[in-house]
């Protein structure tokens, strides 16, 4: 079993530092004997070298590990219209120059793994997909009560 903790700095409305006895949540994997490791969560081949490493422990029968990855909630706890971000304006303009996407795109073109063009073309058609989905959720019919539970376990 891999745990995977995304810590976006904040619980709801308070910034988590101030909440939390400990800094790193990844530290709290000790208590229990596995290894907790912290990433940069906004790089995603650092979290993917991380990941690695974790399921090939995991494969090798050496237990679980918690993996602490270090982002930022790009948006407001909730989607309310008259949600309110008590988030600092500078904070959140920091960690939006950090985007992960926008950061793994430039990597990807700066080592010419894709061109410019390519990446652009690859988002228009993630985002069509995506309203293709949000149509299709609209004009379906809600599904009958009793399909609640279907395809639901729980010990």
């Amino acid at each position: 079993m891999i745990y995977v903790c995304e810590n976006n700095l904040w619980s709801a409305d308070t910034e988590a530092k101030g909440t939390l006895a400990l800094e790193d949540i990844a530290a709290r994997a000790a208590g229990y004997g596995i290894p907790g490791v912290i990433v940069d969560g906004n790089d995603v081949l650092a979290v993917h070298e991380v990941a690695e490493a974790a399921v090939a422990r995991a494969r090798a029968g050496e237990g679980p590990s918690l993996i602490e990855c270090k982002t930022y909630r790009q948006r407001t706890h909730t989607e309310r219209k008259e949600a309110i971000d008590r988030r600092p304006a500078d904070q959140v303009e920091a960690w939006m120059e950090r985007d992960p996407i926008k950061l793994f795109a430039a990597d990807l073109i700066e080592r010419e793994v894709m061109i410019e063009e390519d990446w652009a073309k690859m988002e228009g058609e993630i985002a069509q997909e995506v309203l293709d989905a949000v149509k299709f959720a609209e004009e379906s019919p809600f599904p009958d009560p009793e399909e609640a539970l279907v395809d639901v376990f729980a010990d």
